[in-house]
């Protein structure tokens, strides 16, 4: 599982909002009725608004309808900034930036493309270099308040926290209620680690702009340092309230669900975060360990494969999709491939020494393969065990079923038999027939060996006494007065005597 503390805090709080006064970014629409340049223009613009039966938009084939529009028009600004806004909603921030930055220095007064810069360079962890593009905006004009705030965000980012407070107290200076600086002051207190002042800043900008959904988040992240995750829940659901599509606080609110393993609320969390920013690889991430835990493996693999093609040198994303390979699918040679791709991929100035952890995991995927083979071993002979079991136990079974015939059979034949009733025979033989036959008539098999015991122990004595009964019944009583008869080898009475033998 992928836990909230597996990012730090920080970073969590820098998701709180995008750069102040920038806005959601949305791709540029051209005007109809040219060719060529023009035209592709058009069509990507066209695909961007006609999703396919599942929702899904082809930003792939719109990205080459921009990029063709701006190769064949070499001073379309708007196709750059296009294509850029494609290729971030795939994740390629660093595609992005590349078209933002053609769109600015063809469009100086390109705002939009201005903005979307210097977000994807933060996004990227090039802190300083948005704050280099940021300042030449201020210093040409010291009145931008909005090019302040996202000065004030990037160096903050930077971790120029004496420069960020200069730049607000020049926010505020100009415009005393200026929710952005607020905001920013509450984030980078935070970063410094000084909470107070990061809640006081806080519910300052809530009580300026009640509605703003990146504070509500910001107060949640600080409640989570705090340990007051019940206080941190209930502030980035208020957010999702305000903004359902919020991103900052469906991640973070994701990241506290998989770590309590509500996978269903992770899951409509990150689906409500990439409704909303379909480039978040963030989003897709969590999204992938929450269907993970909800056994989806399938579309779970697929959102790692979008996530790493956007970023080859996102670790962690190789890392979890190994992890889903060799712990949930049990695919080990795939999970293999994907820590020998990530080398592969990143280890281009042989970065990636001997120590490194991948190659750890990829032992320890080996060992894992090993135990499952010994597992499933193990698990082959206990089932072949159970069925010869089984099949013993359906032999003494059916065993069983001839021997209680014989048994009662013996018992009937021989109920009246006085040496069968004098020895006992009767009273124990209906003792064993009613146990043994109770097992035959539930067809309780596994019960047959235990039941054969005692049958056997008692049909040898009951077939000894039955030995000295006749089987016949007894000879009527003679009627009185009638002389006994004679017996059948003696001579009649008037017979003359025998002559004697070998006279």
């Amino acid at each position: 599982m992928l836990p909230l503390r597996t990012l730090t805090v920080a970073a969590l709080l820098a998701l709180s909002a995008p750069l102040v006064g920038c806005g959601p970014k949305t791709p540029v629409q051209e005007e109809t009725g040219a060719v060529n340049p023009r035209q592709a223009f058009l069509d990507g613009v066209a695909l961007l608004k006609s999703p396919d039966k599942q929702g899904n938009i082809d930003y792939g084939g719109a990205y080459a309808k921009f990029k063709a529009a701006a190769e064949a028009k070499p001073d379309f600004a708007k196709a750059h900034y296009n294509a850029g806004w494609t290729a971030e909603q795939q994740g390629n921030v660093s595609l992005a930036e590349t078209h933002y930055r053609q769109a600015v220095e063809l469009d100086k007064a390109y705002d939009a493309a201005f903005y979307a810069l210097g977000d994807a360079l933060a996004r990227q962890g090039k802190a300083a270099d948005a704050a280099a593009l940021y300042k030449v905006r201020v210093d040409a004009n010291a009145d931008d308040i909005k090019a302040r705030n996202a000065l004030m965000e990037a160096l903050t980012a930077a971790n120029l926290y004496d420069d960020a407070i200069q730049q607000a107290r020049e926010i505020l200076a100009r415009d005393a209620k200026n929710v952005g600086a607020y905001r920013n002051l509450s984030r980078l207190y935070f970063a410094k680690g000084d909470l107070g002042m990061s809640q006081l800043c806080a519910e300052k900008a809530k009580t300026l702009a009640e509605g703003d959904a990146g504070i509500y988040n910001n107060i949640g992240v600080t409640y989570l340092v705090m340990e007051n995750e019940a206080a941190a829940i209930e502030e980035f659901q208020t957010a999702r309230k305000i903004d359902p599509a919020n991103l900052e606080a469906n991640l973070n609110l994701g990241f506290v669900a998989l770590d309590s393993g509500d996978f269903n609320l992770a899951r409509e969390c990150f689906e409500a975060a990439l409704k909303g920013t379909p480039s978040s690889l963030e989003g897709r991430k969590g999204l992938a360990v929450a269907l993970r835990g909800l056994k989806e493996y399938e579309t779970a693999s697929k959102l790692y494969e979008e996530v790493i093609a956007a970023d080859p040198r996102d670790q962690q994303s190789y890392f979890n999709a190994a992890t889903l390979y060799e712990k949930y699918v049990k695919d080990y040679k795939k999970a293999e491939k994907v820590l020998q791709d990530f080398v592969a991929k990143n280890n281009d100035k042989g970065q990636i020494g001997p120590s490194h952890e991948v190659y750890v995991r990829i032992e320890r995927i080996k060992e894992s393969q090993k135990a499952e083979e010994a597992r499933q071993a193990e698990e082959a002979r206990k089932k072949k065990d159970a069925e010869e079991r089984k099949k013993r136990q359906e032999e003494q079974f059916n065993q069983l079923k001839a021997k209680v015939a014989e048994l009662k059979g013996i018992l009937e034949k021989n109920a009246s038999c006085e040496a069968m009733v004098a020895g006992g025979g009767i009273e124990m033989g209906a003792v064993v027939l009613e146990q043994a036959d109770a097992v035959v008539q539930a067809g309780e098999v596994d019960m047959a060996a235990d039941v054969m015991t005692f049958v056997d122990e008692t049909l040898p004595m009951l077939k000894e006494l039955a030995a000295t009964c006749s089987g016949a019944a007894p000879a009527p009583a003679p009627a009185e007065g009638t002389p006994p008869a004679a017996p059948a080898d003696a001579p009649p009475a008037d017979a003359p005597p025998a002559a004697p033998a070998g006279g």
